[in-house]
């Protein structure tokens, strides 16, 4: 149970300094992290909130901006989608991270049209949005294929460790 604690600190940690380590813009585990939690955790509660936990404690460092609520939303709605997945398939890890880019970007990009966006038309938010929520999709891919990899291995690695006990 100690080692539990341990690793989910670890990755607690990791994914708060990646919210400072400066990674390019959209580049970041966040809706990883949301898609992923339920290989981490049958706990509905850390998987709902974890991922919005890290949001609210640091943002209050990185500043505030217009469109916070409907980012909070979209990664709740990650979380949510992951929550109410039954098959824990790397596939549908996938599909759950892809899914939940779209949402992001379908409602991000609307809030940030509808506070002005720059006084470009919808149509050229979206647009313009595009190598953000490229970046931000590239890096869900990489992030959620990360995780899942080194949960294989750790999980390869206990099973051979118990085996040969």
């Amino acid at each position: 149970m100690i080692e539990f604690f341990k690793s989910a600190g670890l990755f607690i940690v990791c994914l708060i300094l990646s919210r400072f380590i400066g990674l390019p813009a959209n580049f970041t585990p966040i809706i990883a992290v949301a898609s992923f939690m339920p290989f981490l955790t049958s706990n509905r509660y850390i998987q709902l909130f974890l991922p919005i936990g890290v949001l609210i404690l640091t943002d209050p460092f990185l500043g505030f901006y217009s469109s916070m609520p409907v980012v909070y939303f979209c990664i709740l709605f990650a979380s949510i989608l992951s929550f109410l997945s039954k098959d824990l398939s790397y596939k549908n890890l996938i599909i759950r991270g892809i899914a939940s880019v779209a949402v992001w970007h379908i409602f991000v990009n609307f809030s940030v049209w509808l506070s002005g966006g720059l006084g470009y038309s919808l149509f050229n938010t979206y647009l313009l949005a595009l190598p953000f929520d490229l970046r931000l999709l590239i890096s869900t891919l990489v992030f959620s294929s990360l995780f899942y990899v080194l949960r294989e291995i750790a999980i390869s690695f206990y099973n051979r460790l118990y085996t040969n006990s």
